[in-house]
Protein backbone atom coordinates (compact mmCIF):
# COMPACT_ATOMS: atom_id res chain seq x y z
CA UNK A 1 0.00 0.00 0.00
CA UNK A 2 1.44 3.07 -1.17
CA UNK A 3 2.06 6.15 1.62
CA UNK A 4 -0.51 8.74 -0.39
CA UNK A 5 -3.29 5.88 0.36
CA UNK A 6 -2.42 4.69 3.71
CA UNK A 7 -2.43 8.56 4.47
CA UNK A 8 -6.14 9.09 2.82
CA UNK A 9 -7.27 5.95 4.82
CA UNK A 10 -5.58 7.91 8.43
CA UNK A 11 -7.21 11.06 7.01
CA UNK A 12 -10.80 8.93 6.95
CA UNK A 13 -10.10 7.35 10.02
CA UNK A 14 -9.35 10.70 12.32
CA UNK A 15 -12.41 12.54 10.76
CA UNK A 16 -14.26 9.50 12.16
CA UNK A 17 -12.73 10.03 15.13
CA UNK A 18 -13.16 13.67 14.94
CA UNK A 19 -17.02 13.46 14.34
CA UNK A 20 -17.67 10.74 17.66
CA UNK A 21 -16.20 13.39 19.62
CA UNK A 22 -18.18 16.06 18.62
CA UNK A 23 -21.18 14.28 19.01
CA UNK A 24 -19.77 13.49 22.58
CA UNK A 25 -18.87 16.91 23.54
CA UNK A 26 -22.72 17.95 22.34
CA UNK A 27 -24.73 14.98 23.99
CA UNK A 28 -22.89 15.99 27.36
CA UNK A 29 -23.90 19.77 26.98
CA UNK A 30 -27.36 18.51 25.76
CA UNK A 31 -27.90 17.00 29.16
CA UNK A 32 -26.41 19.22 30.90
CA UNK A 33 -29.13 21.63 29.17
CA UNK A 34 -31.66 19.35 30.57
CA UNK A 35 -30.84 18.71 33.51
CA UNK A 36 -31.00 22.52 34.27
CA UNK A 37 -34.31 22.86 32.19
CA UNK A 38 -35.46 19.93 34.42
CA UNK A 39 -34.42 21.39 37.88
CA UNK A 40 -36.06 25.15 36.82
CA UNK A 41 -39.36 23.46 35.56
CA UNK A 42 -39.42 21.24 38.50
CA UNK A 43 -38.84 24.67 40.81
CA UNK A 44 -41.65 26.51 38.44
CA UNK A 45 -44.22 23.53 38.74
CA UNK A 46 -43.84 23.79 43.37
CA UNK A 47 -44.27 27.76 43.11
CA UNK A 48 -47.18 27.36 40.84
CA UNK A 49 -48.60 24.38 43.33
CA UNK A 50 -47.50 26.40 46.17
CA UNK A 51 -49.58 29.21 45.14
CA UNK A 52 -52.57 26.84 43.80
CA UNK A 53 -53.00 25.49 47.09
CA UNK A 54 -53.06 28.71 49.06
CA UNK A 55 -55.51 29.92 46.54
CA UNK A 56 -57.87 26.60 46.84
CA UNK A 57 -57.52 26.99 50.34
CA UNK A 58 -58.96 30.38 50.01
CA UNK A 59 -61.42 30.01 47.26
CA UNK A 60 -63.07 26.91 49.65
CA UNK A 61 -62.89 29.73 52.30
CA UNK A 62 -64.90 31.34 50.19
CA UNK A 63 -63.00 34.62 50.33
CA UNK A 64 -61.59 34.49 46.99
CA UNK A 65 -63.45 33.36 43.42
CA UNK A 66 -62.28 30.11 41.59
CA UNK A 67 -61.41 32.01 38.56
CA UNK A 68 -58.66 33.33 40.40
CA UNK A 69 -57.34 29.32 41.02
CA UNK A 70 -57.51 29.02 37.20
CA UNK A 71 -55.50 32.39 36.82
CA UNK A 72 -52.91 30.95 38.56
CA UNK A 73 -52.98 28.39 36.21
CA UNK A 74 -53.52 28.68 33.17
CA UNK A 75 -49.68 31.04 32.60
CA UNK A 76 -48.02 27.32 34.16
CA UNK A 77 -50.40 25.46 31.60
CA UNK A 78 -49.63 27.91 28.75
CA UNK A 79 -45.69 28.06 29.42
CA UNK A 80 -45.97 23.58 30.07
CA UNK A 81 -47.41 23.81 26.30
CA UNK A 82 -45.15 25.80 24.27
CA UNK A 83 -42.40 23.74 26.28
CA UNK A 84 -43.50 20.80 24.76
CA UNK A 85 -43.80 22.17 21.56
CA UNK A 86 -40.72 23.32 22.04
CA UNK A 87 -39.18 20.07 22.62
CA UNK A 88 -40.96 18.06 19.65
CA UNK A 89 -39.44 20.18 17.35
CA UNK A 90 -35.83 20.38 18.68
CA UNK A 91 -36.22 16.24 19.13
CA UNK A 92 -37.73 16.24 15.59
CA UNK A 93 -35.05 18.28 14.09
CA UNK A 94 -32.29 16.21 15.86
CA UNK A 95 -33.42 13.19 14.83
CA UNK A 96 -33.23 14.53 11.23
CA UNK A 97 -29.78 15.78 11.66
CA UNK A 98 -28.80 12.33 13.28
CA UNK A 99 -30.16 10.18 10.55
CA UNK A 100 -28.01 12.36 7.85
CA UNK A 101 -24.98 11.63 10.64
CA UNK A 102 -25.42 8.22 10.96
CA UNK A 103 -25.76 8.00 6.43
CA UNK A 104 -22.27 10.44 6.03
CA UNK A 105 -20.88 8.19 9.12
CA UNK A 106 -21.55 4.77 7.00
CA UNK A 107 -20.50 6.47 3.46
CA UNK A 108 -17.21 7.12 5.39
CA UNK A 109 -16.56 4.39 6.34
CA UNK A 110 -17.44 2.39 3.59
CA UNK A 111 -15.05 4.50 1.31
CA UNK A 112 -12.47 4.30 3.80
CA UNK A 113 -12.91 0.23 3.45
CA UNK A 114 -13.15 0.47 -0.41
CA UNK A 115 -10.14 2.57 -0.36
CA UNK A 116 -8.56 -0.20 1.83
CA UNK A 117 -9.43 -2.87 -0.74
CA UNK A 118 -7.87 -1.04 -3.55
CA UNK A 119 -5.03 -0.21 -2.14
CA UNK A 120 -4.55 -4.11 -0.89
CA UNK A 121 -5.00 -5.15 -4.46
Amino acid sequence: MSDTMKNASNSAWDAIESEKKRDRFIRKVCTAAWTVTAVLGLVYAILVGIQVYELTLGALAGALPWMSVAGTVIPFVVSLGMFSVLVAAVSTIGMFMRMRTASLHEIQLRLAALEELLAAK
